[in-house]
């Protein structure tokens, strides 16, 4: 352990590995001052101040620029925590087991209260499901990763027959972000970055269910307690189940998974993996049904403390 002593870290910039390292921060002594674009993740914790980022990714430097969070100086001559992962890293465990390395304590994930979803009016009473619809980003352009759009359409279509509200949320700009095939049929499509971070992790937390591929809805999902479906592509070497998660140190048991009939485990971002899943729709019905999840007006438990 790391006791008493101040430390600043150096984050990560995705909104899913700021997600992981709330899990870990939460758990240092402090004080700490975190280096990230994402403040909202961190604002709930006493010990915890954030300073503004320096990005030139795109939503990151959005968000560093609307929000209200009042940016703290980082102290000089303070110890350093530098969190990052590579396929080295991943090659020999998970994103949780490097970033444990990093921080040399335990984690315990979990989001902080954000507030009340924004999608709950318009769905009028009928439960929200979440999809997320296959986009590639030039930023960090992955193909390789992502599922095929139809699967995700399939699902979509599975939830509003079930009566589900379902909301389709990404953050598109031209050339920038784009979809990859058809958008999925949905009530609600917020493909504009509509959401604010607090809204999106809100909508997420309180959401029946969300479906969609690798990403930061993976760690966002497990932290609220919101089952969640994932839908894999290929580039397993760095995309699957037991790189993106912990199965100690994390409750999966809310969590499933679409796996290609020939799961491809390379670590290319633009291979052209076999992404083919047999019996999709079946596998998604008996999830929903396992989950408790099929058909309307679904209780859900309270949120993960």
């Amino acid at each position: 352990g790391i006791g008493g002593r101040s430390v600043i870290v150096r984050g990560m910039r995705g909104l899913g590995d700021n997600i992981y390292q709330r899990g870990f921060v939460r758990n240092l002594q402090g004080p700490v001052w975190v280096d990230t674009p994402w403040p909202e993740l961190y604002a709930d914790l006493p010990h915890v101040q954030c300073i503004r980022a320096e990005t030139q990714l795109r939503t990151q430097r959005q968000n560093v620029e609307r929000t209200s969070y009042a940016w703290a100086k980082a102290p000089v001559g303070q110890r350093e925590i530098r969190v990052a992962y590579g396929h080295a890293d991943l090659a020999r465990g998970s994103i949780v087991d490097a970033m444990r390395r990093a921080f040399r304590v335990a984690p315990r994930f979990d989001l902080p209260d954000l507030g009340p979803s924004p999608l709950v009016a318009g769905a009028k009473g009928r439960p929200v499901a979440i999809v997320r619809p296959v986009t590639v980003r030039s930023e960090w352009r992955n193909e390789a990763r992502a599922p095929l759009p139809a699967y995700v359409a399939a699902a979509a279509v599975e939830l509003r027959r079930q009566g589900y509200y379902v909301v389709s949320l990404a953050d598109l700009a031209p050339g920038q972000e784009w979809l990859v095939g058809e958008a999925p049929p949905a009530d609600l499509v917020l493909h504009q970055g509509e959401l604010a971070v607090t809204q999106l992790l809100a909508a997420v937390a309180q959401a029946a269910v969300v479906v969609g591929g690798v990403g930061w809805i993976v760690p966002a999902c497990v932290a609220a307690g919101t089952p969640l479906y994932t839908i894999l592509g290929g580039n397993l070497a760095h995309n699957a189940p037991d790189r993106i998660t912990d199965a100690g140190a994390m409750d999966l048991g809310r969590t499933g998974w679409a796996w290609p009939d020939q799961p491809c485990a390379c670590s290319v971002k633009a291979h052209n993996c076999n992404k083919v899943i047999s019996g999709f729709d079946e596998h998604f019905s008996a999830w929903l049904d396992g989950q408790g999840l099929l058909g309307l007006g679904v209780e859900r438990p309270g949120l993960a403390a």
